[in-house]
């Protein structure tokens, strides 16, 4: 006997930050409970809702086969403060895994754009500036469009195709966002299997590494990267064996064991540097951490941009900003794009880029499949929008 079901209809935003896709829901839309909102991203992705399925093609969603477009953004306003409380969700095609852990830069940058089309836009945005709290580092980000509303000022960036709505993203007191220490081992530079490092921790955690320590020149493109099962080996272990000694935690603020740090799809992440071949101050391939951006994230860039104002760092060994307020030019797959460190002395203050960003469309994604559990908390569940 065939199926029969009612759909459920979550209402949501398929949006682009910078050079990443995914989606944004309203709390209000979405009930409490972790395990059905997982269930409810799932479904909207187009991942294994349990266990693994290898080669998913995402196509019973809107996913897109890449990490930089499995993601999703949950947000809800305070009316009190005039902030935008901001949750993000890290998701893979090939598994159920959803990871609450760390923040999203590019993502970030859709925030914005969501916000100027609902009515608390001039509560939120009266000069364009929007002020928004994450709970996964439990960090502050201001978030700065041109003031022009209801026009949008465009502009360009590496890695995407045309101009589009400018939005600046701006983290505030960026340092600790998983670990106690912006340098979490204690030391500038570490050595883990002859590999010399830097662990460091802005905006998200990671871990630096020189090309040349890994044999490899450091322009290699991401395929010939993801494909060397030896490189890849040698980045687990440092990622594993690094990753314990930094102290990272999970969203629920224990830290992440061995096995944690193994299975991750979020952190810690990884940078092979090497000296810029064009117009930057240094050059990246950043890991993502199990696969190789097309670009570069805002969060991985700003990290780096931090460490290249430290010296001793493994990064300023290849560049070095003396000054308190830097701009450190990144060259990376698909061009060249510029993060800034305002900082005084040791204590970084703010570091963020220029990112564009965009509304694909908005609507409601349509669940046929709900389980028994989904199912019954979304029929009982009053939302601003019916279920029927």
């Amino acid at each position: 006997m065939k199926n029969i079901s009612r759909p459920i209809k979550i209402p949501l935003y398929y949006v682009r930050g910078g050079t990443s896709t995914g989606i944004v829901l309203l709390q209000k839309h979405l009930p409490e409970e972790k395990k059905v909102k997982e269930e409810i991203i799932r479904h909207i992705m187009g991942v294994p809702l349990d266990g693994e399925i290898k080669n998913n093609k995402q196509l019973h969603g809107l996913g897109r086969e890449k990490t930089t477009s499995n993601k999703a953004f949950i947000i809800d306003i305070d009316y009190q403060s005039k902030k935008v409380i901001s949750t993000f969700a890290q998701l893979e095609k090939d598994s159920n895994t959803v990871s609450w852990d760390i923040n999203c830069g590019n993502m970030t940058s859709s925030i914005p754009l969501v916000i100027r089309d609902l009515p608390e836009e001039k509560l939120l945005m009266p000069d364009g500036k929007l002020n928004i709290y994450n709970t996964n580092t439990h960090k502050n980000i201001v978030c700065t469009m041109p003031d022009v509303s209801p026009k949008y000022q465009l502009t360009d960036i590496p890695g995407v195709i045309g101009d589009f709505p400018e939005v600046n993203v701006s983290f505030k007191d960026p340092a600790c966002s998983k670990t106690k220490s912006i340098f979490p081992t204690g030391n500038l530079i570490d050595s883990f299997n002859n590999i010399l490092l830097t662990c460091i921790d802005v905006v998200v955690p990671m871990i630096i590494i020189n090309a040349e320590s890994l044999g490899i020149t450091g322009y290699e493109n991401a395929d010939e990267i993801e494909n060397n099962k030896a490189l890849q080996d040698k980045i687990m272990e440092v990622r594993v064996g690094m990753g314990a000694k930094m102290g990272i935690t999970k969203k629920d603020g224990t830290v992440m064991s061995e096995t944690d740090l193994k299975q991750s799809i979020t952190q810690p992440k990884v940078a092979i540097i090497s000296p810029p071949l064009d117009r930057g101050d240094i050059n990246i391939r950043y890991l993502t951490p199990k696969s190789v951006h097309s670009s570069i994230a805002v969060s991985g860039g700003c990290c780096l941009a931090a460490a290249c104002c430290f010296s001793g760092t493994v990064a300023s060994h290849i560049y070095h900003s003396y000054n308190d307020n830097s701009i450190v030019n990144i060259e990376h797959l698909s061009g060249i794009s510029e993060f800034s460190i305002t900082r005084n002395g040791n204590h970084i203050e703010y570091t963020g880029a220029q990112r564009n960003a965009q509304i694909l469309m908005k609507g409601e994604f349509f669940i046929y499949n709900p389980s028994l559990e989904l199912d019954s908390v979304m029929r009982n569940f009053t939302s601003p929008v019916s279920q029927n």
